[in-house]
């Protein structure tokens, strides 16, 4: 079990350090004893199947001490709750953070107290610049299903640290209380201890008040007392783990605070767009050697389209850090390197997804393109919240040239992604771009189902024993080859073989074996990936004359999305798609088509399409399937017609063909069947 925070800057001045951290906080002088209730508790009423509960939380900040204390009590219900909270981690930044009081004890359903007495370990969890994100992790001694864990711990930092809490209220299990309390630093102008925050490029300005962004539950209010802000929460829910769900922490109870020197949010939006877009002209901005790059890569009898193709196509030669590795700033310096301008990032081949987009942006500008940077969220990790004045919602950057009078949409810092298309993550996310008037907030363009095409095609024989040999070749242009390009680049072909192979292990029906043999367009984004893998083994169940086979070759053994009939959580299907099958089978002697399974075609209209054809002749069976998925979002309130629609798929893919076998000459047999 961990829990998880999200770290920003802050300064407090006159003093050195840098460093605001969103986090939570409470704890409690004395150990509770727990209620006959609690200790004989097996099943919680109020969370049925519930794995484990907390029973109580409390988290504690108190910014003018400069500490964060945390308190929690968990019931252990089932062996996954044991599995789950046996092991508690807590994460901090290194050389910011100092953990200490670390307690705990397990009090078992008898009443017996075991109390922890080991030490935590650290383990480092992600390193950036000169910070690390780590964590302490401690086992609770003598975990058992029933027992009640009690554990805290504090959380300190120097004095020139201001921090204030980002506050997520629905863990993954059920809460019956949590009580939270913000102590926050004064804000005086006046003050030596002025409070200064950063705007959007991290420049600091002064905080003038202290603002919050509630999202809580029913009944649950925050109340701004004398001795700081509280907030009570009872019978909180947890956050629906289901798949396919937009982020979760975008949508779930939180509680946020953040001082700001900005009085609306409009005039936050606004400054941090004015901002971002003046760093990216000037970091864009197309030099004498940005030019001279350009010269030499577009003809001057160049199309418009036919000029942005080839500074595309020349972009996406430099070295993408975020699949290689990233530089020191000390390794930088021993090797010459300085990043400044997107001519420096040309001119040494290297850098980060945003840097390559703004060279992009600068090469485009150069050959006399309209060119607009626009800064968006990752739909996968997070959607932006215009009321949660924090610039670092947006993350990642994305071109917009306009071209023969239309705004087309790049993504160069994917190293990869095709030209003229979007990463998915980046595709109908909200964010902000420049404009001839300043910046604005637009919605990026949704994927069109055409742009992420996946052929299946299959020629196998099938030997009168069952025996099965042949090829299949696996055809792929956007998302999927993209994933498979990236896969490549942060791990080698060879791996990307084996991943393909595997994934298409899970498909294919029981028996049959696969191969990745060749991999071609690997780092050609404007062709087709395509891998081919090599069937052996042998399918089909024999029953006395029959063999039964699956009627859908390459859904043999996948499962129907969405088996449960109740949701919670909206879903999002990532991208739209089209999935194409075709599949010959060429028969041993003695062996002929008795029966093959229905056509059928499953529409959900304006959002997605099923079509599947059988067809036999003489020796031969021939199935084709097409799925396309046109839209990828959906309320819940849709997600019954959603369901309906791929369990009839699913259903469908399960029909069976049948074969009857009869004897044939041994001479005949000898020159058919499957190939090995």
């Amino acid at each position: 079990m961990g829990h998880s925070y999200r770290r920003f800057l802050l300064l407090l001045v006159p003093l050195c350090s840098v460093l605001f951290v969103c986090l939570p906080a409470f704890g409690a002088p004395n150990w509770t004893q727990p209620t006959p209730e609690e200790l004989k508790m097996t099943s919680d009423p109020l969370a049925p199947d519930a794995p484990a509960v907390y029973l109580y939380r409390e988290e504690y900040i108190d910014v003018k001490e400069h500490y964060y204390r945390v308190y929690e009590r968990v019931k252990i219900l089932t062996d996954r709750g044991k599995e789950q909270f046996s092991n508690i981690e807590i994460p901090y930044v290194s050389r910011v953070w100092n953990i200490r009081g670390v307690e705990g004890r397990t009090i078992h359903s008898d009443g017996t107290v075991i109390p922890f007495t080991g030490q935590p370990y650290e383990k480092e969890l992600v390193k950036r610049g000169g910070l690390k994100e780590m964590a302490k992790v401690f086992s609770m001694p003598d975990v058992q299903v029933g027992s009640i864990l009690e554990y805290r711990w504090e959380y300190q930092c120097d004095d020139g640290i201001v921090f204030w809490p980002e506050w997520y209220l629905q863990p993954a299990v059920f809460v019956h209380e949590a009580h939270y309390h913000f102590v926050p630093m004064p804000m005086d102008v006046n003050s030596s201890n002025l409070i200064m925050v950063p705007d959007a490029e991290g420049k600091f300005t002064p905080a003038t008040r202290l603002v919050y962004d509630p999202e809580l539950p029913p009944g649950a209010k925050v109340r701004d007392l004398p001795g700081g802000f509280d907030l009570v929460v009872k019978d909180v829910p947890p956050i629906p783990d289901e798949p396919y769900s937009p982020p979760l922490n975008s949508f779930s109870y939180r509680l946020f605070f953040y001082y700001t020197g900005n009085v609306t949010a409009q005039e936050f939006w606004k400054g941090g767009g004015k901002v971002w877009s003046k760093e990216v002209d000037r970091f864009a901005a197309p030099s004498d050697r940005i030019s001279k790059a350009v010269a030499g890569i577009v003809a001057p009898g160049d199309t418009d389209d036919q000029k942005l193709r080839k500074i595309y196509a020349a972009v996406m030669t430099v070295e993408n850090t975020q699949f290689s590795r990233k530089r020191s700033e000390e390794e930088n310096k021993a090797q010459g390197v300085q990043v400044k301008t997107a001519a420096d990032i040309w001119d040494q081949k290297r850098g980060s997804p945003n840097e390559i987009t703004r060279l992009f942006i600068a090469m485009a500008r150069a050959a006399g393109l309209k060119t607009s940077a626009m800064v968006v969220t990752e739909r996968d990790k997070e959607v932006l919240n215009p009321n949660w004045l924090n610039w670092r919602q947006l993350t990642d950057e994305i071109a917009i040239v306009n071209v023969g009078g239309k705004d087309m949409f790049f993504d160069p810092g994917q190293r990869y992604c095709e030209y003229g298309k979007l990463h998915w993550m980046h595709t109908q996310v909200m964010g902000i771009r420049q404009t001839d008037g300043g910046t604005a907030a637009v919605l990026t363009p949704a994927a069109d189902y055409k742009d992420s095409v996946v052929e299946r095609r299959a020629v196998l024989q099938l030997g009168a024993d069952g025996k099965v040999g042949g090829t299949i070749t696996l055809s792929m242009t956007g998302v999927e080859a993209l994933r498979w390009r990236q896969l490549a680049l942060r791990d080698d072909e060879e791996e990307a073989k084996r991943r393909i192979a595997e994934e298409m292990q899970r498909q294919v029906p029981d028996g049959v074996q696969v191969k990745t043999t060749e991999l071609t367009g690997l780092t050609d984004a404007s062709q087709p990936l395509v891998a081919t893998l090599e069937v052996s083994g042998g399918m089909g169940t024999q029953t006395g004359k029959r063999i039964l086979l699956p009627g859908t070759f390459f859904e043999a053994n996948t499962k129907p999305l969405f088996p449960e009939e109740k949701r919670e959580n909206p879903v999002d299907l990532h991208y739209p798609y089209a999935l194409r099958d075709q599949v010959k089978i060429a028969l041993a002697p003695g062996l002929t088509v008795e029966g093959t399974p229905s056509n059928a075609q499953i529409p959900f209209p304006r959002n997605a399409d099923y079509i599947a054809k059988y067809a036999a002749s003489g020796s031969m069976y021939q199935q084709a399937r097409l799925l396309a998925l046109g839209n990828t979002v959906y309320s819940k309130d849709e997600y019954p017609q959603l369901r309906d629609f791929f369990q009839k798929a699913g259903a469908q893919d399960q029909q069976q063909l049948v074969l009857d076998r009869v004897p044939v000459p041994a001479s005949a047999a000898n020159g058919s069947g499957a190939t090995q």
